[in-house]
């Protein structure tokens, strides 16, 4: 090892071969990504880690998601199809679509990982969570798994379980984010035993702060050391008894297979000790993932700037879609610049407007999903990057505005000769 590396490594407590292997991921995950997913797959193989994806109030659109990803080492590896992996290797240990084992003998993969036999695992949340509480006083439940003694443990019940010797969390697709769609706001006050949000009071893992509802991270106690790792608290440890743990969201509806595949392939090296945790947002999202808005990447970025908008929604042209309610001024993620699987698909690349399906507040906040936002919202001007973005937007109102105004004029002028 050359004298700087050694430093680098005494510095960080690490042994030569630790070190190369971290400088090695590291430059995978930045340059070669499909070679970085081969390395958690070994990792999966090696039976260093433990994946539980546990869901609660979903339609399985994450699931499937996830196996339409374009990685397919990494997907073999986690629904188990890769002949490379023998008896007794590890691969996800608990899926409830996926998996081959059903009944007691699926749930008994539970009562070994809350007995800590399946340490460390990451737990993947998949689903919003509905009221248990307010169920129960009515003597009914919301959704159920298995049962104990004929008492039947609730689905929340099973994840309070869980939480307690995950490693991480990771929450993929808005529902287990923040809710989504089914705690949409659809009842009147005084409705069901929801009291008037949503039928079944559905809430995510973290909070929503656009619509005032708390996750699952501030209701349970046995999700505190989540809490901590947001609220930056405590000393963060990658461990089943770690005081701050980390919690991930991947939002999306669904989220994209590629981005779900990406944030676990991280984590996995992440527990492994191969790779630091990725950089978040203020949501709680990768930043290497929805760092930059949907409008920044979109391919009718032009049109936007030239203030070309199309008229309807279905109108079979490249304008930006802005103006038939296109939300991606106020929306993160980049599936409209790379592709929905392999380069092919995204919704502005296929006409349909982004409808700020990977925010907190979605979708009682971004509906009517056709109708247009009120203005360009302006970014952080106190970086560089939003400078010249914000100079990019000031152009592109101007050119909305401008389009405006030579709209009303035509109308105007149309009125007078009728």
């Amino acid at each position: 090892m050359t004298g700087s590396g050694r430093g680098v490594a005494s510095r960080l407590s690490l042994s030569r071969r630790d070190f190369l292997k971290l400088s090695a991921a590291a430059s995978l995950l930045l340059l070669d990504f499909h070679r970085l997913q081969k390395v958690a797959a070994e990792t999966l193989r090696s039976g260093s880690v433990n994946l539980i994806w546990f869901e609660s109030q979903d339609c399985a659109g994450n699931t499937i998601s996830m196996i339409e990803g374009s990685a397919p080492d990494l997907i073999q590896v986690l629904v188990g199809e890769n002949p490379a992996i023998g008896p007794g290797k590890v691969r996800v240990v608990f899926h409830e679509t996926i998996m081959p084992e059903w009944g007691e003998a699926a749930i008994e993969y539970l009562h070994k990982a809350e007995a800590g036999e399946l340490d460390p695992y990451v737990l993947v949340l998949e689903g919003s969570f509905p009221d248990e509480d307010a169920a129960s006083k009515t003597g009914g439940w919301w959704f159920v798994l298995g049962e104990e003694d004929g008492r039947p443990i609730t689905g929340n019940e099973w994840v309070r379980r869980l939480l307690k010797r995950a490693v991480a969390v990771v929450a993929v697709g808005n529902c287990a984010c923040y809710g989504g769609i089914v705690a949409s706001r659809v009842l009147e006050e005084g409705g069901y035993t929801a009291d008037g949000w949503s039928p079944t009071g559905a809430y995510g893992f973290f909070d929503d702060p656009r619509k005032g509802i708390r996750g699952a991270i501030s209701r349970w106690s046995e999700a505190k050391p989540f809490l901590n790792f947001i609220r930056g608290r405590g000393k963060l440890e990658v461990s089943p008894t770690g005081e701050a743990r980390p919690a991930v969201a991947i939002p999306g509806c669904p989220a994209n297979g590629n981005a779900i595949l990406r944030v676990l392939g991280h984590l996995i090296l992440t527990v492994d000790g191969l790779l630091p945790l990725p950089e978040l947002d203020e949501f709680w999202r990768p930043k290497f993932i929805f760092g930059r808005s949907t409008h920044e990447q979109c391919p009718r970025a032009g049109f936007y700037a030239a203030g070309d908008f199309r008229e309807n929604p279905g109108d079979n042209d490249l304008r930006c879609l802005f103006q038939v309610g296109c939300k991606g001024p106020v929306s993160n993620c980049p599936w409209n610049r790379v592709g929905w699987i392999d380069g092919i698909g995204g919704p502005t690349r296929t006409g349909g407007v982004c409808i700020g399906c990977t925010n907190p507040g979605f979708p009682d906040l971004f509906e009517p999903f056709y109708k247009p936002l009120q203005a360009p919202e302006m970014p952080d001007m106190t970086t560089l990057a939003g400078i010249t973005a914000g100079a990019a937007i000031i152009g592109a109102a101007a050119g909305y505005f401008m389009t405006e105004r030579a709209r009303r004029g035509e109308d105007e002028k149309g009125g007078e000769e009728r």
